[in-house]
């Protein structure tokens, strides 16, 4: 199975578990994703859990009966045994997100070049993009993965009878919205203020279009798994 495949299976199967169950297997599930280890293992071994609890529950035997009171404290022994995720997937990692960025970054400038043309207005501060400004949303992007990345491995640090936000359905609460909010503002500050540090260029809506379509298909070929 690919790691599509078996997210969409430990999804379906943990819909067929009880409301306890489900809250404890969850906390399991997003401590194996917030941790630095092979994907593809680690999906594997979530299934083999999910079908060993499924399997206790039909006999009556609950999640903390089967694998103890302290889902973290479980789920930090079974990630022991798991192989460290490769250097390249780190990397890709690291890569992908600044892509994905300036992905949409151009998209944007694109769309909003074609409304503004065609409401007559002028372009010429939408076309000139500073180099300054793209350095800083490829960091930016990191560093807030990396920060959203940090807030979900808090939540694994609740209480065990507290429910633990889904990685695969991430509940974006107030703080959550509030970090996106003011780190992008920050990156926008620093990128008009120094934007003519570096050099500027003046960019075309239809060569921003065409930047972010090869951006679209590098993700779709190049990173998205199948």
């Amino acid at each position: 199975m690919t790691i599509k495949a078996m997210i969409k299976e430990n999804n379906r199967l943990r819909e067929q578990m009880t409301p306890g169950n489900k809250d404890y297997f969850e906390d399991i599930v997003v401590y194996f994703r917030t941790r630095d280890v092979d994907q593809n293992q680690s999906e594997q071994l979530l299934l083999e859990l999910a079908y060993q609890l499924l399997e206790a529950q039909e006999q009556g035997i609950k999640a903390r009966q089967l694998f103890g009171p302290d889902a973290k404290e479980y789920s930090r022994n079974k990630v022991q045994i798991l192989p460290k995720r490769k250097t390249i997937e780190g990397i890709q990692y690291y890569v992908m997100i600044p892509w994905i960025a300036l992905t949409i970054f151009f998209l944007t400038e694109s769309l909003v070049g074609f409304v503004a043309q065609w409401l007559g207005g002028s372009v010429d501060n939408f076309n000139r993009i500073s180099l300054l400004s793209l350095i800083i949303i490829a960091l930016g992007s990191v560093l807030l993965m990396e920060a959203v990345t940090k807030l979900l491995n808090r939540n694994t640090e609740k209480d065990p009878e507290e429910k633990v936000i889904s990685h695969t359905k991430p509940n974006l609460n107030l703080k959550t919205i509030g970090i996106y909010v003011v780190v992008t503002l920050i990156i926008m500050m620093i990128g008009y203020t120094f934007r003519n540090l570096l050099p500027v260029f003046t960019i075309q809506p239809w060569v921003s279009l065409i930047i972010s379509v090869i951006g679209l298909l590098g993700w779709r070929f190049l990173f998205k798994r199948k």
